[in-house]
């Protein structure tokens, strides 16, 4: 099965572009979503993020999203610690779900695709971008939170031109150039050389 990663910065329209290649018949696993869900589900891992993180990480059972934030996005160090749990387990859940696939390939949109180096264990890489200003205002309108909790969680991600340099294909998502073309040639692109 060819994997192709598909990652950008906050804001920069990946669920979209992972939408497009959901209309073309092309499964789309979400590592953010399946993130969210081990964070509740898998005991291991809760345990161990509120020895790291403090009891009140969770409450009834459910991961406070905010406070885990306002934590590890001001302690680089915590996380590094944080994503060394969660990523391996991310990895494994896609790779199952990735063999369970009928299509020529399949897609994995994830957030720090490339800052964990999961982009070195798929076949293509796809870099989303925008300018920073137009990804803080739809973070801003989309997570209702500051920008300077946006401005707080970008120092983390790699810039652009990182990002791009390392990817196969670079979707300029800038709200000025069609999404839809640029989607439809590098389908085709895959396809070719599968």
């Amino acid at each position: 099965m060819t994997t192709v990663g598909l990652s950008g910065g906050m804001g920069s329209g990946k669920t979209v572009v992972s939408r497009i290649f959901h209309t073309l018949g092309i499964p789309v696993f979400y590592a953010d979503a399946v993130t969210k869900e081990l964070y509740d589900t898998h005991e291991g891992l809760r345990q161990t993020l509120t020895n790291l993180l403090g009891e009140d990480v969770y409450q009834n059972g459910c991961l406070q999203r905010k406070r885990m934030a306002a934590l590890i996005f001001s302690d680089g160090r915590l996380l590094q610690k944080v994503n060394a749990l969660i990523h391996p387990l991310v990895l494994q859940q896609f790779h199952q779900w990735a063999q369970q696939q009928q299509t020529p390939y399949v897609v994995q949109e994830a957030a720090i695709l490339f800052e964990s180096g999961t982009n070195e264990k798929m076949d293509y890489t796809i870099a989303v971008t925008a300018p920073e200003a137009l990804r803080i205002t739809r973070t801003m309108q989309r997570d209702n939170i500051t920008k300077q909790e946006i401005k707080n969680r970008l120092q983390w991600q790699w810039p652009d031109e990182k990002r791009n340099a390392k990817a196969d294909f670079i979707i300029i998502n800038d709200d000025q150039q069609a999404l839809l073309p640029q989607v439809l040639t590098i389908h085709e692109n895959i396809l070719k050389h599968i």
